[in-house]
């Protein structure tokens, strides 16, 4: 038998800073003591004294134990070598534990998974909204119905897109990031295939509403997910390379549709735009297989949750999927704060405006998603006034003037963003400020008009085709690095409501 001290040199080594991680850990579960262990330590133990020792006070976490030692004197029992070697083993392994599920200390090749995984789910999930454009005319002949209605098809879509996260954002804090994404990717998985079979073009509105709202999982909770991955000085390039995907999808999007209108528009192909929500349907589906099997859980406190009510057992999938079935008191609390989120940020200022700016700039998105077959297809009379008639083998080549400036700005706000952070911290001598993420905003902002410009002056027929393809390329460059710039700031400022720090 030898005397130790229950909060003593174990905690000190532990709480020293060569053991200390460099990034913020989640709160660990407190050792589990059995009713037997603890009657054997009680008999057992003896003051120095010769008093009985008052019993060792209980914690909810390993911080708890330390700064205790730090400002108490540690009582003194005596315990069996065994009890002390068992003591320590526990502690060490919650500490590591605690410090190998924080996402933020996840190996980089896990990470990159999970980004390409949520990358996927946001550029398909915005294919989806356009992939329908280049088949407008063939919806008209066959439903009766005129051009301004037709375009409902992705209208609806867009605002099923911005309703969405009002469903998914509470499920993602009450259940985890990947029980929201698989459950919205199996509900879009199947509309899709029922769209296949559709038999009017209301029940075509009324779907395409529904897979809008449960495809918006893919481009609102990516950033939130990237956010619980990356620290703020390492987000810039991953954030600008997720949001190529959610911008890049709406234009492939468009090319895809319009090769399969084209065969569509032969007689021994009847129908066969129905086949964008077969391919739309097998893309998803082999998406939704990667983030059952292959995606981690990214939300910090349902990690810190599951490890508690485990019993700092490593967290797996069947623990996490019984979360389901447990009750949550907070729930109610949770959805409240997820519908008073939005205006509560819209009151300040700098957001609201921000927020304003960064719908106008992606409404522009949609609005030349539509145009762009409407200028460059061949159409009848009298819509063949400033129109190139193409043929519809090359019609969907005119979008990669948007893809193109997209791309190309992703790549430049990849390397720049994470670049000007890091020389501002240091000129100012700081940890960061939000505001560094703007730089480049002034600077998308002068090109953004300019390309608006050079694409209404030249989109007139008399004018050669590479006039508007040269302005969508420039406008794409400057509203990828404004849309790009705004994201990362809205994280990096409003930080409490993105992942879970608490300063």
């Amino acid at each position: 038998m030898k005397e130790y001290e229950a909060f003593g040199d174990a905690e000190k080594a532990l709480s020293s800073p060569s053991s200390t991680p460099s990034t913020r850990p989640l709160e660990d579960a407190p050792p589990q003591v059995t009713p037997s262990a603890t009657a054997a330590v009680g008999s057992s133990s003896k003051a120095v004294s010769g008093t009985a020792a008052a019993p060792a006070p209980r914690f909810t976490s390993l911080t708890g134990w330390i700064s205790h030692a730090s400002r108490h004197e540690p009582p003194r029992i005596t315990i069996t070598d065994q009890e002390w070697e068992r003591r320590c083993v526990w502690r060490i392994y919650v500490l590591c534990m605690v410090i190998t599920e924080n996402p933020r200390n996840w190996t980089q090749s896990r990470r990159v998974k999970n980004t390409v995984i949520i990358s996927l789910t946001g550029f398909l999930t915005t294919l989806a909204s356009s992939i329908l454009v280049a088949s407008s005319s063939i919806l008209r002949e066959q439903f009766g119905k005129s051009r301004e209605v037709v375009t409902l098809t992705t209208s609806i879509y867009v605002a099923g897109l911005g309703c969405g996260p009002f469903l998914f954002a509470p499920i993602s804090e009450l259940y985890g990031r990947q029980i929201a994404y698989s459950s919205s990717m199996i509900l879009f998985t199947i509309l899709n295939l029922v769209l296949c079979f559709a038999p009017s073009f209301s029940s075509i509105l009324v779907l395409r509403l529904l897979t809008g709202i449960f495809g918006s999982s893919g481009p609102s909770l990516g950033v939130a997910t990237l956010s619980d991955l990356f620290a703020p000085k390492e987000r810039g390039k991953p954030l600008s390379y997720y949001a190529l995907g959610p911008m890049a999808g709406p234009t492939l999007g468009g090319v895809m549709g319009s090769y399969l209108a084209l065969v569509d528009a032969s007689p021994m192909f009847p129908e066969l735009w129905r086949w964008c929500f077969r391919l739309l349907a097998i893309l998803v589906g082999l998406n939704t297989l990667a983030i059952i099997f292959l995606m981690d859980e990214t939300y910090a406190p349902v990690l810190r949750k599951t490890l508690e009510e485990e019993d700092g057992v490593a967290i797996s999938r069947p623990a996490r999927l019984r979360q389901l079935f447990r009750p949550k008191p907070e729930a109610k609390a949770i959805m409240i704060r997820t519908f008073t989120r939005p205006p509560r940020m819209l009151v300040n200022p700098a957001c609201g405006l921000f927020v304003v700016y960064y719908a106008y700039v992606y409404s522009i998105i949609y609005v030349f998603l539509v145009s762009l077959p409407l200028l460059y297809s061949r159409h009848n009379p009298p819509d063949a006034l400033f129109t190139y008639n193409w043929k519809p083998t090359i019609t969907g080549l005119s979008y990669l003037g948007l893809g193109c400036g997209f791309f190309s700005s992703a790549f430049t706000a990849a390397s720049l963003q994470d670049r000007i952070y890091g020389y501002c911290s240091r000129r100012y001598k700081n940890d960061g400020q939000p505001e560094y993420r703007l730089c480049i905003t002034q600077f998308g902002m002068i090109i953004f008009p300019i390309g608006l410009l050079i694409w209404g002056w030249t989109a007139q027929a008399q004018t050669h085709w590479m006039g508007p393809i040269t302005g969508s390329f420039i406008l794409a460059y400057g509203l990828m690095l404004c849309f790009n710039s705004i994201q990362n700031w809205i994280v990096d400022a409003f930080v409490s409501t993105a992942y879970y720090d608490k300063d």
